[in-house]
């Protein structure tokens, strides 16, 4: 806040259900990525030290590495989206309009209520059935010249807060 006039209207986070439900899509794909690739570069490495190493037989150590290496890098990404989760934040102010987050890398984009050009809001089916949808505030910058809120709760009430104080 920059301003003693300022006053916060909303500070929202994305629909919890489509949150979880795009991270637990995401999940599974990258464990399946992840299982392949490891899987498969670990019997390559294992079968290219036995031949080198070990008399034409696989390397259990280097097996073994890559069966624990699988779980763990499933768990940190399991790790990474709860943070995401719990970082990601969009304040909706008298002045300006901020989304904040981050978890490795921290970012803010903020813009001022003199810099939106144009606000409009979208829901997919889905969105619909959850009273949620995205907000597309626009700005005349040709860089980073807006911001898109996902899936928020209550999107017309959210964007009738925004087209009101622009």
């Amino acid at each position: 806040m920059n301003n003693k006039n300022e006053k916060i209207l909303h500070r929202v986070k994305s629909n919890r259900f489509l949150f979880v439900a795009k991270a637990i899509w995401n999940t599974i794909w990258f464990s399946i990525g992840t299982t392949i690739s490891i899987g498969l570069g670990t019997l390559l490495l294992s079968g290219i030290l036995g031949f080198l190493c070990n008399d034409n037989k696989l390397n259990l150590p280097v097996i073994y590495l890559g069966t624990i290496l699988i779980p763990l890098t499933i768990a940190v990404r399991i790790l990474h989206v709860i943070l995401l989760r719990k970082n990601q934040f969009y304040t909706i102010s008298t002045q300006s309009i901020t989304s904040e987050g981050g978890v490795l890398i921290r970012f803010n984009h903020t813009l001022c209520r003199n810099q939106i050009q144009s606000v409009s809001y979208t829901q997919t089916l889905i969105q619909q059935l959850l009273g949620c949808g995205n907000i597309v505030v626009s700005t005349a910058a040709s860089s980073r010249g807006g911001i898109i809120l996902t899936n928020i709760d209550h999107v017309q009430e959210i964007y009738k807060a925004i087209s009101y104080n622009r």
